[in-house]
């Protein structure tokens, strides 16, 4: 596939985009009839508005929704859903993400870059009576193009700042017989956005190659069988950090090149049977994810100057090789669609296994120059449930919904770490737990028009363990607990082409889990914060006042406070009433397009996020404040191309994607890009 993807690198781009004008809706809520309480529905037309071309780009796009990216293609990243975050590494997701229903692992594991997307799907709150994945704090799902009645392709070349190449070709259609097919390769890179000094070069350059394949198999109307595969290869150089003292945060002067080499694979086998008295699916799935090797410089200087996080000469490096492999299981049963009292059940099964070696580096004065601190893990998570969920239409205006979720857990720890003194630390342990996540809610339709909803829920959030802490200070971690409840109303209005969605929440969070660093040393544990209280209000908007010009518009605010936490490692350090970090006290995002009669289009977007903290005692050095980025877009596009020039960042907004606090560093947001988009369709 790698071979493939760069052969056509000279014909093909990456992130094409559809010419058509935008659909009337970007977020809808479902009618009565369809879902009982609001999910985020996102269009290919409205990525392309947004120019979402990655992960965290849908960050403003769905309220309540925060992506913090460590410009790592997601290792590190947290991901946030109305204050419910997941730890950097170990702790399982509060946030699931499945692609074409095939469920991922960790949220290091999330791709950062988008495939070509048919739609995304957001859903607030706990999920886990309604997917085979868990889903504690909410679940996106993303589907790609199925493939059409006759053979359609396009190919795209994109060329912009940094010397930014983006290549790919996409085909879809028959194959003959009753075999049908849908193809994606890419191929990506640019220069790096930091200026290194003392090397003279940029150092945090990208390139990543890969493809997505279906093979799909319907010997009949009532029977379809797909085959899926899903591979990247990523050659990538330094995290792209800067020191927060630094008067120019895309410039540093470290004497270590860094890198990023990731490769995944996924591999997926998809059953649908349709039955007198409803639907039978099945989905099985095998992923490997190969992290070989992440390193960078921790001190960010050329070794000979003082270090202020130490406070004196030192040169501190860190190297992580890290794999994770994954088997799913799922079979769920499903009743006819025109059924007043529709059901869903299903049994799932997801086994992870996520294994690796870090090693970190420090140059010191005195009798011990060369300090090594290496660590090798192994942590296996097994986890079994069965799910399900009823909604009744009682009335023409009244529907209930109710859902149960039952889960198993196990998790096992083989960890070993050695230090200076050449002494071994050993971590072995397991834990298993059982519990239930029941979910309730009303949607009553007010009017043709309105729509009202309330709905409260239990998600459960696994336990388990860290590696990067000895058994001393507690290598494990409990389950997290979350009360969800909301309350909203959804207007639609088709003869005005005018949706308006308003939602409000109040989460209860027992035993938090979050990441906090011990003192003393280079290692950090997984603790549970006593309780978490999160509120927070969303709206959005969907509006075409008139043919051809669409306008699109959401914001969040979430109030995600610590109510009991007291730092486990530092006497005294009592942090009730601080804000939760990760979490942005608000996100927004508004678009507008208009498509002319020749041809032309123009398009603008902007995104915004209030202020967020990154340590528990919101300090104000590691704290962001709000921000807005600008882009937009203008273009002609016919039935057989399209053209487009387009801006990203056109303020040249600066601010910080991510924080670290423990190296005092920060990963700079992209800066203002322009490029140009040229694609062809067959």
């Amino acid at each position: 596939m790698r071979i493939a993807s760069l052969a056509l690198a000279i014909t093909a781009a990456v992130h094409a985009q559809e010419p058509l004008s935008l659909t009337p809706t970007i977020v809808e809520a479902e009618r009565i009839d369809d879902e009982p309480a609001a999910v985020s529905v996102i269009s290919s037309q409205s990525l392309e508005l947004f120019q979402a071309n990655s992960f965290s780009d849908l960050t403003g796009i769905v309220p309540g929704f925060n992506v913090v990216s460590a410009d790592s293609r997601g290792y590190g990243q947290v991901v946030t859903m109305r204050g419910s975050t997941n730890t950097l590494f170990f702790g399982p997701p509060a946030l699931g993400l499945m692609i074409d229903d095939v469920p991922l692992g960790h949220a290091f594991s999330y791709p950062s870059e988008l495939l070509e997307l048919e739609e995304v799907r957001v859903h607030r709150g706990p999920q886990g009576p309604n997917f085979g994945r868990n889903g504690p704090a909410g679940m996106v799902e993303m589907f790609t193009s199925r493939p059409g009645e006759k053979f359609a392709g396009s190919l795209t070349t994109e060329y912009g700042s940094y010397d930014h190449v983006g290549l790919g070709l996409q085909t879809s259609g028959p194959l003959g017989g009753d075999f049908s097919h849908t193809l994606q390769l890419f191929h990506d890179q640019r220069d790096g956005y930091i200026r290194n000094s003392f090397l003279g070069d940029e150092t945090d350059d990208r390139e990543a190659t890969g493809g997505l394949f279906n093979l799909f198999w319907n010997p009949s109307d009532d029977f379809e069988l797909r085959l899926r595969y899903y591979g990247e290869f990523v050659n990538d150089g330094s995290q792209r950090l800067s020191s927060l003292s630094s008067p120019d945060p895309f410039q540093d002067s470290s004497d270590f090149l860094g890198a990023t080499d990731l490769e995944r694979h996924q591999f997926s086998l998809h059953s649908r049977k349709n039955l007198d008295w409803g639907k039978m699916e099945t989905i099985t799935s095998y992923q490997t994810w190969d992290l070989d090797p992440s390193t960078v410089d921790l001190d960010l200087t050329d070794g000979t100057t003082p270090w202020v996080v130490i406070g004196f000469p030192a040169d501190a490096r860190s190297s992580i090789t890290q794999s994770q492999d994954l088997v799913s299981n799922e079979i769920r049963f499903s009743s006819l669609e025109e059924s007043s009292l529709r059901w869903q059940a299903g049994l799932f099964q997801m086994w992870i296994d996520n294994e690796g070696t870090a090693v970190r580096t420090t140059v010191l004065p005195g009798p011990f120059p060369i300090v090594n601190d290496t660590t090798r893990f192994d942590i296996e998570q097994l986890n079994l449930a069965s799910f399900g969920n009823v909604t009744w239409q009682i009335n023409d205006s009244l529907a209930l919904d109710a859902g149960l979720r039952l889960d198993y857990h196990e998790s096992e720890i083989d960890r070993v770490k050695t230090d200076i003194t050449t002494a071994t630390n050993t971590v072995r342990g397991s834990q298993d737990d059982l519990f239930l996540s029941p979910v309730v809610g009303l949607t009553y339709a007010i009017t043709p028009t309105l729509d009202g909803f309330i709905r409260s829920s239990i998600g459960n959030k696994l336990g388990g363990f860290t590696a990067y802490v000895d058994s001393a200070n507690g290598p494990e971690f409990d389950r997290e607990r979350n009360w969800s409840n909301e309350i909203g109303v959804q207007y639609e209005n088709s003869d005005h082409d005018l949706r308006i969605g308003l939602r409000g929440f109040w989460d209860q969070i027992d035993d938090y889990q979050f990441n906090q660093s011990v003192p003393f040393s280079s290692d950090f544990a997984i603790v549970n914060a006593d309780e978490v209280t999160s509120r927070g209000v969303e709206l959005d908007l969907a509006w075409t006042p008139i043919e051809r010009l669409s306008i699109r518009s959401s914001v969040g605010y979430v109030n995600a406070e610590f109510d009991s936490y007291t730092d486990p490692f530092t006497p005294g350090a009592n942090f009730n009433g601080k804000e939760v970090p990760f979490v942005p006290e608000y996100t927004g995002s508004a678009g507008i397009r208009y498509d002319f009669d020749s041809g032309f289009f123009a398009q603008t977007s902007a995104r915004v996020s209030g202020s967020t903290r990154f340590d528990a005692a919101n300090t104000g050095t590691f704290t962001q404040d709000a921000y807005l980025v600008w882009d937009a877009e203008i273009g002609y596009t016919t039935e057989r191309f399209t053209i487009a020039l387009f801006g990203r960042n056109l303020l040249d907004e600066q601010y910080y994607s991510f924080i670290n606090p423990q190296i005092a560093a920060g990963s700079p947001g992209d800066p203002q890009l322009f490029g140009l988009r040229l694609r062809t369709m067959f």
